[in-house]
């Protein structure tokens, strides 16, 4: 009688089947590792690409130049309880806008070099508004405001003068993104009215020396009475959607 040939069974054991649980086990979370890397990568990408793109959009600090060479800005020490005020003012305004809106930097200058500041924008539908406080070697302080464009485009307006008598000087420089030529704040209308010789008579604060105002008046209107006081925050907050605020110290080098 032909017997089939009798086939070797394969014997299942308890412990291959677990290590074959294992290795299915372990290619799968290779895989879930494969795909958490790879969407961890390009999320980072793209943080990193939206925030080179953001800083992109955001005007950097200007160039300044003395007798046509380029000069470095240093940045301001506000560290001193004198500067509270206007430390506060910076911390309040950039802790609200999630952002480094306001920056105080400093440059040392001589009486009588030639100073040219660029004001460039990378962005279009800018107004570049340049304001500037003057402490007189007399001792009186004034305010101005120097210049004013809107920039339709991406570019730059170019500002210069030759550095007078001075004790101190703070040039503001505020960078407003706008929809259209006509559309200004109030602070850039209030020196467009007329001619204006507006003169600050002093800083005030408050007894926390949390607040920082100015007492002001304008010698050029026949009408003005007395001072006015008016909150720094106030002429901040006047801003349209401004993007940065540079105020810039100018110190008086010995000869």
């Amino acid at each position: 009688m032909f017997t089939a040939p009798i086939k070797k069974r394969h014997r299942f054991s308890f412990q291959e089947f677990d290590l074959k649980n294992r290795a299915e086990e372990m290619k799968q979370v290779k895989r879930v590792c494969v795909v958490l890397v790879a969407t961890l990568f390009f999320s980072l990408a793209g943080l990193f690409s939206s925030s080179l793109r953001a800083e992109d959009d955001v005007p950097q600090l200007p160039k300044f130049y003395l007798n046509d060479k380029p000069v470095v800005l240093t940045i301001q020490d506000l560290s001193g309880f004198g500067t509270r005020p206007l430390r506060l003012l910076v911390q309040r305004n950039n802790r609200e806008h999630h952002d480094e809106l306001i920056q105080v930097n400093a440059l040392g200058a001589r009486e009588g070099e030639d100073l040219k500041i660029v004001l460039a924008t990378p962005l279009a539908g800018m107004r570049v508004t340049l304001y500037k406080i003057l402490h007189e070697t007399e001792g009186s302080r004034s305010l101005s405001m120097l210049t004013s464009v809107y920039l339709d485009k991406p570019g730059e307006k170019i500002y210069q003068e030759k550095v007078g008598s001075f004790r101190e000087a703070f040039f503001i420089i505020t960078f407003e993104k706008t929809d259209a030529p006509e559309e200004k704040d109030i602070n850039v209308r209030y020196f467009e009215e007329r001619v204006r010789k507006l003169v600050i008579g002093a800083y005030k604060t408050n007894f926390l020396f949390s607040s920082l105002k100015l007492k002001m008046k304008d010698f050029a209107d026949p009408d003005a009475q007395a001072f006015f006081e008016r909150d720094a925050q106030l002429l901040v907050d006047r801003l349209r959607d401004p993007r940065r605020i540079f105020l810039i110290r100018l110190w008086k080098v010995g000869k």
